[in-house]
């Protein structure tokens, strides 16, 4: 039977707390966050389980804007659907993609390897179009999961995975396009908080195990 993970429910909690009290001032609601969690569950067409199978001494992550020199060693990680679809082009297939649909989600469809697909309450529309497409799809959460689902700290696709990846017991994490000055998609103020929110969560993250960043 597939069952939900918490990975650590004190940072979780912790991580609750400071992404809400910085972004609901700026306009983002999460009180849909666990319609979104029950709904994410009866996607699941992965075991979170599968986790523990795979091999996370080393890791890369790729998060946008990655532009190419991919250089991967050990777990490779994609973030969004756009950085899958440039490693693929570039010949790296991930063993996992990170992503809540809003990036190029067109390019998980078909994808062989594991899909963490995170649900909120602002993308439920998005998450139900496409997780029916994802053959090895792991929802992840905001709230305490349920069903087959993971709650991973953070708050932002980019931070989740190098959380993911600590708590799996990666010794050495290389994440390469990570960039917290350079905004990519657009570039407000929700979308610069969101950047700064990550590389707060990136350097909590440090504290469990060695993490360097590669920036372009």
């Amino acid at each position: 039977m597939r069952r939900s993970i918490v990975l650590d429910p004190l940072e979780s909690h912790l991580s609750r707390l400071v992404y809400m009290r910085v972004m609901s001032g700026l306009g983002l609601n999460f009180s849909n966050d666990a319609k979104a969690a029950e709904l994410a569950s009866h996607y699941c067409s992965g075991d979170p389980d599968q986790l523990w199978s795979l091999n996370w001494e080393t890791v890369t992550i790729y998060m946008p804007p990655y532009a190419g020199e991919p250089n991967p060693r050990g777990l490779i990680i994609a973030v969004e659907g756009y950085t899958l679809r440039r490693l693929l082009n570039d010949g790296v297939v991930p063993d996992i993609v990170v992503t809540d649909f809003d990036y190029e989600p067109d390019s998980l469809i078909g994808f062989k390897g594991i899909v963490i697909g995170h649900a909120h309450g602002d993308n439920v529309n998005a998450y139900v179009k496409y997780a029916r497409h994802v053959s090895r799809l792991i929802p992840s959460v905001q709230v305490w999961p349920v069903d087959c689902s993971i709650l991973v700290p953070g708050f932002t696709d980019g931070d989740r995975a190098v959380y993911l990846a600590a708590y799996m017991g990666s010794r050495r994490i290389t994440v390469r396009g990570f960039n917290p000055d350079a905004p990519i998609k657009r570039s407000d103020e929700v979308k610069r908080m969101k950047l700064k929110l990550a590389e707060y969560f990136i350097n909590r993250a440090s504290r469990l195990t060695n993490i360097s960043i590669s920036k372009y």
